[in-house]
């Protein structure tokens, strides 16, 4: 991987956080936030060598020194907001109190990245539903960068009320500049609610990105993410569930397709802390040409989280000879009393047997391939339990990145 040209004295310094916060006048908790992010700027980058879900890293990459923060925000665009019992709200406009919880599920001095994205702060949007809220079409949040050069720090904090329900689309897109961008999602879901959340990483071919993605679930809360990679030249995603209320539930799924040089790089913790929870994970990928798909999962039974249900499982599409898939599956068990827990992973080109068996109808090699290709990226949407409208804009997504590959026809 080529990095941004570095400069001689990196622009993210601790001068350079505050100047942010006084010109965008923080409010009480982002100020706290930022100050605390601005205190770990010292703390060492990650270390592909010595940490375990950064050992696929090209070390380049976390050379951020040649960034400097964006002169002026990202486009932020919001659709679908006026519902009854929903507030989306950009933090500067968000009242008092309303922030209270900001920072609580990603922590400020976690890595250097979290600091990074703390101490330079910008962009930050708190999604809030009402205790009993019933938001019945899906809210859409589209942030678009466009800035050479700059470390975009875009954050979303969803706060779910009690038995609310809630299904957020977030679109993040990147001009061809290059770029580096450290989301922050935080998911804080009350008891009995259900959130579903999909971010779309439409990336330019010279954009890096070090996501953070972490739930916190109260009892019997349901939390379903799912990930959709199409582009960007790095997407490090670290996703996480911490199960905290007895009875709730997380699914996790993902799913990219590579080409060129393309790097995704998934992290998952499915943290189960409580009794009677349960958790499902699936990320699937195609790979195509030079492009490099990489799984670490974590599943975490605790000694207090008595009949857990978990499953792990990641699926990988060679679709060229130098393509490239690595997967790491893990749990860590420390209750005997547990109502299941499985992971697998299986990487390969497509099965002979079953092109063989297509093609005997009547499908061309490539027209036989291209259904293979689909049928195996379209579970984790159809497991998703979108809407069928959100589902086909999705699949229309993932089929224009297969025809550019020539594995869509």
């Amino acid at each position: 991987m080529t990095s941004a040209p570095s400069t001689a004295a990196s622009a993210l310094t601790a001068e350079a956080s505050r100047a942010l916060g006084e010109a965008l006048g923080d409010g009480p908790a982002v100020a706290a936030l930022r100050a605390r992010g601005t205190a770990a700027l010292g703390t060492a980058m990650p270390s592909p060598a010595l940490d375990r879900p950064w050992k696929y890293v090209d070390p380049a990459a976390l050379n951020l020194d040649g960034f400097a923060p964006p002169s002026a925000g990202a486009t932020v665009t919001t659709n679908g907001a006026n519902a009854s019992g929903l507030s989306v709200v950009d933090f500067e406009e968000a009242g008092k109190g309303a922030l209270d919880r900001l920072g609580t599920a990603v922590a400020a001095g976690s890595s250097r990245l979290t600091a990074l994205h703390y101490a330079f702060l910008r962009g930050g949007v708190l999604v809030e539903t009402k205790a009993n809220a019933e938001v019945a079409e899906p809210v859409r949040l589209t942030r678009e960068f466009t800035e050479a050069g700059a470390l975009a720090t875009p954050h979303t904090l969803i706060v779910a009320g009690a038995n609310s329900r809630l299904t957020l689309i977030e679109e993040y897109r990147s001009s061809d500049e290059p770029m580096a961008v450290l989301p922050a999602v935080e998911l804080l879901v009350g008891p009995g609610a259900v959130v579903s959340y999909t971010s779309l990483h439409r990336w330019g071919a010279r954009t890096r990105i070090f996501a953070e993605q972490r739930a916190v679930t109260e009892r019997d809360a349901d939390v379903r993410s799912l990930s959709l990679v199409t582009g960007g030249r790095l997407v490090k995603s670290h996703i996480t569930s911490s199960l905290e209320g007895r009875g709730s539930s997380s699914e996790i799924y993902g799913l990219a397709v590579g080409a060129g040089d393309e790097h995704t790089d998934f992290y998952t913790v499915q943290d189960h802390v409580a009794e009677d929870t349960r958790s499902d994970l699936l990320i699937k990928s195609a790979l195509g040409e030079r492009s490099r798909a990489v799984y670490y999962g974590l599943t975490k039974v605790g000694l207090g989280a008595r009949r857990a249900d978990a499953n792990q499982e990641n699926r990988n599409l060679l679709l060229s000879r130098t393509a490239k898939a690595d997967s790491d599956p893990v749990l860590e068990i420390l209750t005997n009393d547990v109502t299941r827990v499985s992971h697998g992973a299986t990487a390969g080109p497509v099965d002979e047997e079953e092109l063989f068996y297509i093609q005997s109808r009547g499908l061309t090699r490539e027209g036989a391939v291209g259904l293979l290709v689909r049928g195996f990226l379209g579970e984790p949407l159809d497991r998703s339990g979108l809407a069928e409208g959100v589902r086909e804009e999705l699949s229309a997504l993932v089929e224009a990145k297969l025809q550019a590959l020539g594995a869509g026809s």
